[in-house]
């Protein structure tokens, strides 16, 4: 194991590791292996930093009874993905699951080829599961290659990424998209209810075809632009764009115009259907939120919304039209998950992008002005 690759420290009360590769450093939390702060150096030389720190970090309020919650910050893995408010067989996890809360060991560093690779893994201690976490720095490629491979799990369960962005904010503006998508639906439950201090924004168990026009529970406006942010004030919604895999990798794509980058997230959609987007602009007033709290979270996943466990191996919504809500797991297979999270500096004015061209080695994003940013990217990591 190569000690100069990685740092043992501390960020924010947080022990974990810095992670150290040619074009991308990172924190990684030993709670949970939640990641950020996340530098990327972008090809002219800047260096940003998209992913959410949660506000509440140095005030270290008691939150025993959801530990996910104590860091809060950047991308993590959740099995099973949700809120998991209810068992299955007598089991129940916590909101998110042991990989995104509980203690993580790092089992690995190198140099391999061109690439900075690091290892790590976690027992489970609610079902006999043993995760293996890779994440993987390529030089000269400002991205992440994600790799999460579950091993001895028996049974059906959710699961999915987590990864949570800055939320715009005054007149700075963020463009987000995602190409064509099959379905796109809001919750049919709610999502955030007054009766525990939140609000959404957006009407519940509604189709959309355009992220332009979607459904709100007023008559004045109907329908609200989810593509551009910050997205209204005081409220705290989710909503889910599914696809159908293709012959090139599924997309998302968020442009900070503002600060001179995109951040793109890419996933193979037969592993990750669900693109479950998490829009918050306060909107939650109970401890540790206390309504100082916004992000918006692209979260790549194969889950029944953000319900949990068990609505998402039970027949729901989805799966009657036909949309895969869990992964099956066997005891004696090792199923991977992979995920690519990246950055690309943009032209002045860039704003939504409309298109993504997978070329040898890149990802080319064009906007509605037909402005293009090239991220440098093997995005074949995916098939």
């Amino acid at each position: 194991m190569s000690e100069n690759l990685y740092l043992a420290a501390e960020n924010l009360g947080a022990t974990g590791w810095w992670l150290k590769g040619a074009n991308v450093e990172l924190f990684l939390t030993e709670q949970g292996g939640q990641h950020a702060p996340v530098n990327f150096r972008l090809d002219n030389g800047a260096v940003v930093q998209p992913f959410y720190l949660s506000p509440w970090q140095e005030r270290k309020p008691d939150l025993s009874a959801i530990p996910l919650l104590q860091y809060l910050r950047g991308d993590f893995f959740c099995l099973p993905f949700g809120g998991n408010a209810e068992p299955v067989d007598g089991h129940q996890y916590q909101c998110h699951g042991e990989t995104s809360a509980c203690a993580w060991k790092l089992s690995g560093a190198a140099r391999k080829d061109s690439a900075t690779i690091f290892e790590f893994t976690q027992d489970g201690q609610i079902l006999p599961t043993h995760v293996r976490k890779q994440v993987e720095m390529r030089d000269g490629q400002s991205a992440l290659y994600l790799t999460h491979e579950v091993a001895g799990l028996e049974g059906r369960m959710p699961y999915g990424h987590h990864a949570i962005l800055k939320m715009p904010s005054g007149k700075e503006r963020m463009y987000f998209s995602c190409g064509k998508f099959d379905l796109g639906m809001t919750p049919t439950s709610i999502f955030s209810d007054p009766a525990n201090w939140e609000y959404q924004y957006l009407a519940s168990g509604e189709e959309f075809s355009s992220l332009e026009a979607l459904p709100t529970l007023f008559k004045k406006p109907a329908v609200w632009d989810y593509s551009v942010y910050p997205s209204p004030v005081g409220y705290t919604d989710l909503f889910a764009l599914l696809k159908k895999p293709t012959d090139t990798p599924a997309w998302a794509a968020a442009a900070y115009t503002d600060a001179g980058y995109l951040f793109y997230s890419l996933k193979n959609a037969a592993e990750l259907p669900s693109t479950t987007i998490w829009v918050a602009n306060s909107g939650r007033y109970e401890e540790p939120w206390n309504g100082i709290s916004s992000n918006f979270a692209i979260e790549e996943t194969c889950s029944y919304f953000a319900d949990g466990w068990k609505p998402s191996i039970e027949e729901n919504a989805l799966t009657r039209k036909g949309w895969r809500t869990c992964g099956e797991f066997h005891a004696n297979e090792t199923k991977a998950v992979h995920l690519i999270q990246g950055v690309a500096a943009i032209p002045a004015g860039f704003t939504k992008v409309t298109q993504a061209d997978f070329q040898p080695g890149a990802v080319v994003f064009t906007d509605v002005q037909g402005l293009k940013a090239t991220a440098r990217v093997d995005w074949e990591f995916l098939k």
